[in-house]
């Protein structure tokens, strides 16, 4: 259990409500109590309440049920759920005219509580956290609204410790209802003829208007033709042309009708876009303009509270993916917990170490283990490997990492720390943790193996598994671990601290991880898909956002998307601010050996492509010239011998004569 998990108590516990959800909240400088809080939200005003609890309590509870775990831990606050994943640019630029930007909002929101959070673990430390934050909020200038600093605080320290948690619901303003009763006025912008021209196209006027639609929509009508079908058959207008005035139409009895624009934008809104393109192009424009259909120790006290990076490069030669020839395999970076020894995180850099493959580490630990092996086609159980989130404390090798840029921004990171040089005792639980080749005297030799740069990541990725469940961790264990019967591996004390709430986890959702970890490369998205080097990508939610269909009718759309280096088996695009995963589509051709390939080969595979179409295109000429020739050689006549002339042809004598010699020769023949 990590900060931000939900917790219920379904038979009432101590001074819980019972049913209602409360989140747990972690801190480091806790030692005897445990708090949990209930964030109350009518739609209208957002509370906080804090529940404490005795660490013996509350652990006798989780241990035997009275408390339970409601869901994975929340990054988000219960508010902001609707424009989550959503990027706040595109949320930024949906805005017309702002005065403050989100920006500035948020950071407005986080000066009040920064000294607040620099001493967190003063107020979390003390018997009534509340009355600290009242009083902060008291003795700042202006004063602030003790409630809003308080609900500020607890929501940045539960939902990952990301400044973006203290974003304002702006998206719940103007959820009224339009339709409801009392509301005559017309809504929208005034008329270009007049404040009061027109009426309001209220319900009644809306189902008129579609069931007129419906029954006159023809691919073979225009817009303005069936809205005027609309009007005289449906709401009985008729037009009026008088001498020196405005020809319009008019209703006899004074009776509301919708203008055109009316007519325009509900027909949009009721009908959706492809049925509303079918009915008024025909199915087979429609289809025309569509897309194609075919195609993730002593003085720590949490798990997660200070994290070891390092690499190691596999000594073995791995075979390339044309020749199958020895070449040299690549490095890998692992993510150690320095508790209890489990390997939270993998990373892979061809070649050298470097940065890169320090990103994908913290890239796999922030994502769910399954799906991040899923990205890699190998299929694990949750309980396997059970972590997922970052951490505050990242220790770092000095080399390629030493350039890792913090950006100077309220987030998840508390602190990097950089080892000394030639020092791996300060890093000795991931040190300690790399496997090591048996060293042989005599002959050099090497191990040539059969595996390619994805099968050896595979492997790397199950190495992580077998250490995780099968490395001897006994010296990290307590009194207290013994007698409880847990196992001496890494996976077991992981998961015992964290069950019990001992996790300084932090969590991140997966797009956030995705847009600042991954690797970027430009794609196309044509009609029938998104293109990676010339690999086709596709999936049914970027379908329905309709982009297929923009592209069919506006050519192709060139932009980039987040791919994983070691595995091109699935990449991420972004369309209007949301994030999109995309599988590899394959066909009935495709060998199985083929799905999983590295950034690299496909690079070099679309390379081989580009250079084997430029030397088409060179040799095309030649080869067109030398089929020709071999034409004239074997009739004395040129490919396109005889001369262009003017009109039809002549149907004369000759020309009749000609046909029957050709008819009598073809009757011959048979």
């Amino acid at each position: 259990m990590r900060a931000g998990s939900r917790v219920i108590a379904p038979e009432g516990f101590l001074n819980l409500t019972q049913g209602t959800v409360y989140h747990f909240l972690a801190s480091d400088g806790w030692r005897n109590r445990v708090r949990l809080i209930e964030f109350k939200d009518d739609g209208k005003r957002i509370e906080t309440h804090l529940v404490q609890l005795s660490r013996i309590d509350f652990e006798e509870a989780v241990e035997n049920g009275w408390l339970l775990e409601d869901g994975q831990a929340d990054s988000t606050p219960p508010w902001l759920k609707p424009v989550e994943g959503v990027a706040i640019d595109h949320l930024e630029n949906r805005r017309i005219s702002p005065k403050e930007s989100y920006e500035q909002k948020v950071n407005k929101r986080f000066t009040a509580i920064s000294s607040l959070v620099k001493g967190q673990a003063e107020v979390f430390a003390s018997d009534d956290p509340d009355a600290l934050i009242n009083a902060h909020a008291k003795a700042l200038r202006p004063h602030q609204n003790a409630a809003r600093m308080r609900l500020w605080f607890y929501s940045y320290v539960v939902f990952g410790q990301n400044k973006w948690s203290l974003l304002p619901p702006l998206h719940r303003i103007g959820a009224w209802n339009r339709e409801g009763p009392g509301h005559k006025k017309k809504f929208g912008r005034p008329s270009r003829k007049g404040k009061k021209h027109g009426y309001r196209c209220d319900g009644i006027m809306q189902q008129k208007l579609l069931n007129g639609f419906l029954a006159h929509q023809s691919p073979h009508k225009t817009q303005n033709k069936i809205y005027r079908e609309i009007l005289t058959k449906e709401f009985g207008c008729v037009v009026l042309n008088q001498r020196g005035a405005t020809v319009e139409f008019r209703h006899p009895e004074g009776k509301p009708f919708p203008s055109f624009a009316q007519f325009r934008y509900w027909i949009s809104k009721m009908i959706s876009p492809k049925s509303l393109r079918a009915a008024l192009k025909g199915a087979h424009r429609a289809r025309a303009q569509s897309g194609s259909e075919g195609s993730f120790s002593d003085n720590l006290i949490n798990v997660n509270q200070r994290i070891e990076f390092d690499g190691y490069n596999i000594s073995e030669k791995i075979s390339g993916l044309t020749e199958g020839s020895a070449v040299d395999s690549f490095c890998v970076v692992r993510a150690v917990c320095a508790l209890s020894g489990m390997v939270l995180g993998i990373g892979f850099s061809e070649g050298k170490e470097n940065m890169a493959a320090y990103r994908m580490a913290i890239y796999s630990m922030a994502c769910d283990k399954v799906k991040f092996c899923e990205q890699f086609g190998v299929e694990i159980r949750a309980d396997q490997w059970p972590s997922a989130g970052l951490s505050g404390g990242l220790v770092l090798d000095r080399g390629p990492a030493a350039g890792y840029q913090a950006e100077p921004e309220i987030n998840w990171l508390r602190s990097v720390e950089l080892t000394p040089i030639y020092s791996g005792q300060s890093k000795a639980t991931v040190e300690s943790s790399h496997p090591r080749d048996k060293q042989t005297p005599g002959q050099p030799t090497y191990f040539h193996s059969r595996l390619d740069f994805v099968q050896m990541a595979k492997r790397e990725i199950v190495q992580v598994l077998k250490d995780n469940h099968a490395s001897d961790a006994g010296k990290r264990m307590d009194e207290e671990m013994i007698l409880a019967g847990i196992k001496p591996t890494p996976h077991d004390i992981y998961t015992y601290w964290s069950m019990r709430g001992r996790d300084s986890s932090i969590g991140v959702p997966f797009d956030t991880a995705v847009r600042q970890f991954l690797n970027v490369r430009p794609v196309a998205i044509r009609k029938d898909g998104v293109y990676l080097y010339g690999r086709k990508y596709r999936s049914r939610a970027l379908d329905e956002t309709g982009v297929f269909d923009l592209v069919a009718r506006r050519g192709v759309i060139n932009t980039s998307a987040y791919v994983l280096v070691m595995c091109v088996r699935h990449i991420w695009i972004e369309v209007k601010g949301i994030l999109y995963e995309l599988d590899f589509v394959r066909t009935a051709r495709t060998a199985l050996g083929t799905i999983d390939i590295s950034l690299r080969d496909l690079e070099e595979i679309d390379q081989i492509r580009r250079g084997g179409a430029a030397d088409l295109r060179d040799e095309r000429p030649a080869h067109e010239q030398y089929f020709e020739d071999i034409f004239k050689q074997n009739t004395g006549e040129d490919w396109d011998a005889g001369e262009r002339k003017i009109g039809r042809p002549s149907k004369g004598g000759a020309a009749l004569r000609d046909t029957a010699d050709y008819n009598r020769l073809r009757g011959a023949s048979k």
